[in-house]
């Protein structure tokens, strides 16, 4: 898997991507459960459980079936999510596929990313090499990182999400992606924000459609999580249950089934699916045996007992350069 650049128009289908719809007046009713119903799939969740608090996040995460349009989180944690996305259609017809990291500002202020105070904004440290950043909003505010990361349906995406603190009152929040072509982790981009909390908590995959154009809704997405670990400082705790959860829109073409190949549970939505008879929408079941997996290697530690990163002052947003 080779990263490339690809075009401005690319950039700038980016831009939009995980936006909700901005110029959505907050009276009208563009998320009511009918309106989802009719544009867009149902979007899907799988809770990682037990949740505990750590300071690390290693996931792997493979996609089984995509449409343009789609996000597969492998990672959303407290704050910030990470993962793949195929984006809407291009000028030429092509749907680029990329990476994505976002962190969320510390504290609330609606959706402009640029009403947020300055010493409230999640601040960039670091970005990889290719990686575009930028401030967004829509869905809260904050700092996102983008670069090109052309996956394959069947690919092993293994993502990495690193809390170090920086100083009494920060944190920096990391995400890495694996490269299968180096063999090597690679820093999508580091962020300083507030520390009103320690610890990334929670922990869930998702499966998302923003393209919403009606048609996007009969077009199915899936894909398979697991492994889940999570580092507590001491220990690599391995998730061994999942919760399945659906966001309110009444579509229920959606189901949670057991890969039989991969042994992890498999999240869909859209096209003809139906629930799952044995694992219906809110409930939580266990993995039994849980499939062997191993605990992340060296590399990983490297980077998680490594020093925090240190700032660097960038002259623009990033480009997918040569």
């Amino acid at each position: 898997m080779k990263f490339i650049p690809f075009a401005l128009a690319g950039v700038l289908a980016v831009s939009a991507v995980c936006a909700t719809r901005l110029d959505a007046d907050v009276a009208d009713d563009y998320w009511s459960p009918e309106n989802m119903a009719a544009r867009q799939c149902t979007s899907v969740h799988l809770w990682y459980l037990p949740q505990i608090d750590h300071s690390a996040a290693y996931q792997e995460m493979v996609v089984e079936k995509s449409a343009p349009g789609t996000y597969f989180a492998a990672n959303c944690f407290s704050r910030g999510y990470i993962g793949v996305q195929e984006l809407n259609p291009g000028p030429d017809g092509k749907c680029e596929r990329i990476a994505i990291f976002s962190v969320w500002d510390a504290k609330e202020s609606g959706d402009n990313p640029h009403a947020a105070a300055e010493e409230d904004r999640a601040k960039l440290v670091q970005r990889g090499e290719g990686v575009v950043t930028q401030r967004f909003g829509g869905e809260g505010t904050g700092g996102k990182s983008m670069r090109l990361f052309p996956w394959k349906e069947g690919d092993v995406i293994r993502t990495l999400v690193v809390e170090k603190p920086d100083g009494e009152d920060f944190r920096q929040v990391s995400g890495y992606l694996y490269n299968p072509e180096t063999k090597k982790w690679e820093l999508l981009s580091c962020w300083r924000i507030q520390a009103l909390s320690r610890g990334l908590k929670a922990g869930s995959g998702f499966v998302e459609d923003f393209r919403r154009n009606v048609e996007s809704k009969t077009m199915e997405r899936r894909a398979t999580f697991g492994p889940a670990f999570r580092w507590t400082g001491e220990r690599w705790d391995q998730a061994t249950a999942f919760r399945f959860t659906k966001d309110g829109n009444l579509n229920m073409n959606i189901n949670c089934r057991l890969n039989p190949k991969l042994g992890y549970f498999s999240l869909g939505t859209g096209g003809n699916l139906s629930p799952e008879k044995d694992f219906p929408v809110f409930a939580e079941r266990k993995l039994t045996p849980l499939p062997a997996a191993q605990e992340p290697g060296s590399d990983v530690m490297e980077i998680i007992t490594a020093p925090k990163l240190e700032a660097v002052e960038y002259q623009d947003n990033g480009s997918f350069k040569n």
